[in-house]
């Protein structure tokens, strides 16, 4: 059996402190413990020195007046009432108080209609949402459509063609396509295969963690009687060794494979220029192409723009088409597009 230490407890009526373990009446104001006083340790360690004749099993309450009796008295010290009566010990109470307690603080979030970890946790994530917010709202900003007054000062077009030309193009690939002249070949290196060539011995330092003792940690159990048991615990003690150790390590190659790659002259069609047109005017226009066979047009493309003072605006040639010069609209821009006027 281990060594039994006298605790403390307070006096939950008169307030005396520190009050002896062995003491069941407090010495001040007469008032026997009750199921409220909680057992504690403070100050120099105070022994048992016949460990022997402490019963180890917590006191039990008293139903009728909450008295804390110890575990060998058959009839309340206070009241009297017997000890069959009893269902609670001292361990028992104070688990039935902190469930009580919990119940009170679960009633109490629930009746200010929030949870306080979920309070805890939004005011320290706050000032994120916050900047994230305002990085959305200035985004938003940005982006939505302002009407401005302006006076249309010139109007501008720019369109073009793109041609393709019809060429020859020197290639290489590991097929060899269909209309290909001029061919070579020759064996080239297409891939390689990481094969295991030998093994080769090395050496290196391990580290093992071996047994080098134990230590002492001395607990102290709450007997729930005034009392408490001192518990010794060994701690295996480690320490690091280095020892050097041999191993087979793998040595790899890379063997080349080779395959046959084809050199040759094609025809293919290729991007070659573009035939841009532009204006001030309002007769947009394409350029009129007279291609030989072996050109062709790949796309067309368009841009129309309002001028005014020293902003140039993108704009449809919808409504590019119904603005005219040296009036004055109010335009709705968004991203620098004019999107609609009056």
């Amino acid at each position: 059996m281990g060594k039994i230490v006298v605790g403390c407890w307070d006096c939950d009526y008169c307030g005396a402190d520190r009050i002896s373990g062995e003491i069941k009446i407090c010495p001040h104001c007469g008032k026997p413990r009750g199921k409220d006083v909680t057992f504690y340790m403070a100050g120099p360690k105070n022994y048992v020195k016949d460990p022997d004749k402490i019963n180890k099993n917590p006191d039990w309450v008293c139903p009728f007046c909450q008295t804390l009796n110890p575990d060998d008295n058959k009839f309340c010290s206070a009241c009297g009432a017997a000890r069959e009566e009893s269902d609670t010990d001292y361990f028992e109470s104070k688990e039935k108080d902190r469930e009580r307690e919990e119940k009170r603080e679960e009633d109490k979030r629930k009746a200010e209609g929030t949870d306080t970890g979920t309070r805890s946790a939004g005011r320290s994530r706050l000032p994120l949402f916050l900047g994230i917010a305002a990085i959305i709202a200035l985004l938003i900003f940005m982006a939505m459509p302002k009407t401005r007054k302006m006076h249309v000062d010139s109007k501008t077009w720019e369109r073009s063609v793109s041609v393709e030309r019809y060429q020859e193009v020197r290639e290489s690939s590991w097929d060899l396509p269909d209309g290909a002249w001029n061919v070579t070949s020759r064996d080239e290196v297409y891939t390689y295969n990481h094969v295991l060539d030998h093994y080769e011995t090395r050496t290196r330092e391990v580290a093992e963690e071996v047994l080098d003792g134990y230590d002492t940690e001395i607990e102290y159990r709450d007997l729930g009687n005034g009392y408490y048991e001192e518990i010794e615990h060994q701690i295996p003690r480690y320490r690091t060794v280095y020892h050097t150790e041999t191993y087979e390590e793998p040595v790899y190659v890379d063997i080349p494979v080779f395959a046959k790659k084809y050199y040759y002259s094609i025809m293919k069609w290729l991007y070659d220029r573009d035939e841009v047109t532009s204006g001030a005017d309002n007769e947009p226009y394409y350029a009129e192409l007279n291609l030989p066979e072996t050109e062709r047009e790949s796309g067309r493309r368009e841009q129309y723009w309002i001028l005014s003072g020293d902003k140039r605006y993108r704009i449809s040639y919808y409504l590019w088409s119904q603005i005219r010069t040296g009036s004055d609209i109010k335009a709705v821009i968004s991203n620098g597009e004019i999107t609609d006027f009056e």
